[in-house]
């Protein structure tokens, strides 16, 4: 019973966090976007860095140590990052993990997640990473080239230096997909994985391609991340309070000179890789750490400040929609929008771009910019 609270507790913090934030910031900005698609982008990714270290703060709080090592990672960097997927909730980590892996630098980084396309329908998280900019793909690739080229083009418009997270096993790992994975291995005479699933290399090759041709990368980071002790399967497993003591994430930046151009190529490449990360994930589990030094723990002071500002606005937004009628009405409103864009549009993200470049051709867009 008592992890069942902690756990509850836990996850009600972090989604309050997430519906606060989309009622009372990101929802005031949407007149933005019709003056200036730049400046709404520049605001909604300020304000989703800003809301990471929330996540982070409460991990720490609820006893969950964060160990980062290998290479940090530079937000002025147009970069790939490809991940293994231990698990459905290793994105859970993740934000402290980035935290810690940017801090010599002191710009906020532009993370975006290339997820699975039912997840925007989940009412606050899938709405609010609609608006950040998240990358929904349905795993038919003709329309999900067509959102990357968009996405894409878009950023390299905006000449954002934007970091794309990629899961290229395309699913965590469970018997299921392993038993999956297996077999695609014994069909093309691959070696069976015990760490990781062999991954997809479709996606990969054409983002790193596009993004060459657009002279527009910079570097792809390998991240690996680990469970010493306890492994979190769901989000179940978050809610029960079964959380891990101790989460590792192991860094290794590769410059865009090495990376091969050719689509074939890059296949290869990325396919050599899990082949790395599996023999890394082997030695980790066997020695309960990665080969290189773990990094000291990141600086507090923002943490708490974050903790603090979140934690009131979460309050705040509680009271207000239990006794306030014209925060209800707001909310139910940009509830009933965000769920018809859901129902009856590709998403908010979509839209956004569509009206960037009709913007950009109106005579005043300069003006805005």
């Amino acid at each position: 019973m008592r992890g069942l609270l902690r756990g509850t507790l836990y996850c009600a913090l972090w989604y309050g966090s997430i519906v606060a934030g989309f009622l009372f910031i990101a929802c005031p900005l949407l007149p933005l976007l019709l003056f200036s698609p730049p400046k709404f982008r520049k605001c909604g990714d300020l304000l989703f860095s800003c809301w990471e270290l929330y996540p982070t703060a409460l991990l720490k709080i609820f006893g969950v140590k964060i160990c980062v090592s290998g290479d940090h990672i530079s937000p002025n960097e147009s970069a790939i990052l490809v991940m293994n997927h231990r698990t459905r909730v290793d994105w859970n980590f993740l934000w402290a993990a980035m935290y810690q892996a940017c801090m010599p630098d002191i710009a906020c980084h532009r993370l975006k997640f290339i997820l699975k396309d039912p997840i925007r329908h989940i009412p606050g998280p899938g709405w609010i990473m609609q608006m950040n900019g998240f990358l929904y793909i349905t795993r038919r690739w003709e329309e999900d080239k067509g959102r990357l080229l968009r996405t894409l083009d878009y950023l390299v418009s905006l000449r954002r230096r934007t970091q794309l997270l990629i899961f290229p096993e395309g699913t965590d790992l469970t018997k299921t997909s392993k038993e999956k994975s297996d077999k695609y291995a014994l069909q093309h005479q691959l070696p069976q994985y015990t760490y990781t699933l062999h991954p997809k290399t479709t996606g990969f090759s054409y983002l790193v391609q596009h993004l060459q041709k657009a002279n527009y990368f910079d570097a792809v980071y390998d991240l690996t991340i680990a469970y010493p002790d306890y492994v979190p399967q769901s989000e179940i497993d978050l809610i029960r309070g079964q959380l891990p003591h101790e989460v590792h994430f192991y860094i290794k930046r590769i410059p865009s000179s090495d990376i091969p151009t050719h689509e074939l190529m890059l296949r290869k490449w990325l396919e050599d890789r899990w082949s790395k990360k599996e023999e890394i994930l082997k030695n980790f589990y066997e020695k309960k750490s990665f080969p290189t030094e773990i990094w000291p723990t990141a600086r507090m002071l923002p943490l708490q400040a974050a903790f603090s500002f979140w934690s009131i606005l979460t309050g705040t937004t509680i009271l207000l929609l239990i006794v306030s009628p014209i925060f209800q009405l707001w909310a139910l409103v940009h509830a009933i929008f965000f769920i018809g864009l859901s129902l009856f549009t590709t998403g908010f993200n979509q839209i956004e771009m569509g009206w960037y470049w009709r913007w950009k051709t109106y005579p005043f867009s300069a003006k805005y910019s």
